[in-house]
């Protein structure tokens, strides 16, 4: 029944290819049949041009099962976490493939709290493969309603304009790449004082205007508008909003353990405690928490573990390299536009620019390398790169692929969790280690793949 549709903490492929409708309405029955057929759940989606079909075929089937249904519409996943935990329906269910290409489609489940589910999606999959499914008679049906998706939305707005305030007025780009923040972002930043300009901001989900996943190369023309007008900072989001990327005045893309570190810093100001971070993180987010009396816990990456972990250590803040950051100042998810917010309220509150206070903070050389790897292959590629790397005598950290700290240095690899890829990072204190552990590991990885 196409398994492998079920990733470590989502549902996540190519619609109408590799998952349908069909599938979709599987995937409800087993979502309502994990709940035991009863109580209300919430659906929402992103602006991909399968989203409305796939969240009406998964809410038909959670319906078939006995739940109530309330759809929030069309909407960034943080404003749909942010709801369900301020109303606790018993689950949510947001139709959304986040920073992947417009023809993945994708279903996330989440907990009464707005976090994600972990070891509960290895059960929906077992449900959902097995087809015992809770049906209920015609008579028995849930209930499929919707709400105003705007009173949602400003809800959101009010709750985090009563948490952030903005000590001065500052101009801000923003760029949603024809996703869901066109929704928010610009409105909650007018609110919040600020003088703001937007490109890419008509919704569309065939991404037009660039990638949905933004990365350095992908937001050129934010970072020469941040720097020709003359703004405090750029803000690009994916698909879902779920991330950031920040441009500073000058234009730059603001590296990401840079900005965590500005977000830490502003945490442990307010209170000591633990930072989480995800295994592919840059060790400047342990040197400089540690300096402010915090302690660094280390996880997998993916923000049902980041949040799970945040939960079980009672920590303060979270981050993940690839723009998710986690601030229990406000609800215990990840979300990229209360983040940039956030961003500028730290910033209004500096007589320095975003550039001046991201250069102040210490940087080791790092690349990041994405290897196309089929999913049926990626796990036995790393798999063969780990027990080479025992070979060569390596302690071996597992938390998440193959990690390996040395003396000047580390490196991981670890297959992607939402994409057929295999994803290196690499870290070192000066060039030449840096040099030095890329050979090695990229010509390891390569003559694994060979083999397989």
């Amino acid at each position: 029944m196409s398994a492998h549709i079920f990733r470590a903490y989502d549902v996540r492929a190519v619609f109408n290819k590799e998952i349908d409708v069909e599938s979709v309405v599987r995937i409800g029955l087993a979502f309502g049949t994990y709940l035991g057929g009863e109580g209300l759940v919430f659906t929402g989606r992103d602006i991909r041009t399968s989203s409305h079909i796939v969240e009406c075929a998964a809410a038909s089937g959670i319906c078939s099962t006995g739940c109530d249904v309330v759809s929030l519409g069309l909407l960034p996943i943080p404003v749909f976490n942010f709801y369900v935990w301020k109303s606790k329906p018993k689950a949510g269910l947001m139709v959304t493939a986040s920073h992947n290409p417009p023809e993945f489609t994708g279903l996330r489940f989440r907990r009464s709290d707005g976090t994600g589910f972990s070891e509960e999606n290895n059960k929906i999959k077992e449900i959902y493969v097995e087809g015992k499914f809770i049906k209920k008679p015609w008579n028995q049906l849930g209930k499929l309603m919707s709400i105003n998706t705007e009173v949602v939305i400003w809800e959101y707005i009010r709750y985090l304009l009563n948490k952030i305030s903005l000590e001065r007025k500052l101009k801000i780009i923003l760029d949603p790449g024809t996703g869901t923040a066109s929704m928010v972002a610009p409105q909650l930043f007018r609110e919040a004082g600020c003088k703001v300009f937007t490109i890419n901001s008509q919704i569309d989900g065939t991404f037009p205007g660039r990638d949905s996943y933004p990365r350095e190369g992908t937001i050129d023309d934010l970072q020469k508008i941040t720097a020709e007008w003359g703004a405090d900072m750029g803000v690009a989001y994916d698909g879902d909003a779920d991330r950031a990327v920040f441009v500073d005045d000058k234009g730059r893309v603001v590296r990401p353990e840079a900005a965590g570190v500005l977000f830490i810093r502003d945490a442990l100001s307010e209170k000591k405690g633990k930072i989480v971070a995800n295994v592919s993180s840059s060790m400047i987010i342990q040197e400089q928490a540690e300096a402010l009396g915090g302690e660094v816990v280390y996880e997998r990456v993916g923000d049902v573990f980041i949040t799970e972990a945040m939960k079980r250590h009672k920590a303060i803040f979270g981050i993940e390299p690839s723009g998710h950051f986690y601030s229990n100042r406000f609800y215990p998810f990840d979300d990229g536009i209360q983040s940039s917010l956030l961003l500028a309220e730290i910033i209004s509150k500096q007589e320095k620019a975003l550039s001046r206070l991201v250069d102040e903070i210490p940087k080791y050389p790092m690349i990041e390398e994405t290897v196309k790897c089929a999913d049926e292959k990626k796990f036995k590629v790393v798999e063969g790169v780990k027990e080479k790397l025992e070979k060569r005598g390596y302690q071996l950290n597992l938390m998440d692929g193959v990690r390996v700290d040395q003396k000047e240095g580390w490196f991981i690899v670890r297959p992607s969790n939402t994409q057929p890829l295999i994803r290196v990072t690499i870290e070192a204190k000066t060039e030449s280690k840096l040099k030095e552990l890329k050979n090695e590991i990229l010509a390891l990885l390569k003559t694994e793949m060979e083999k397989i």
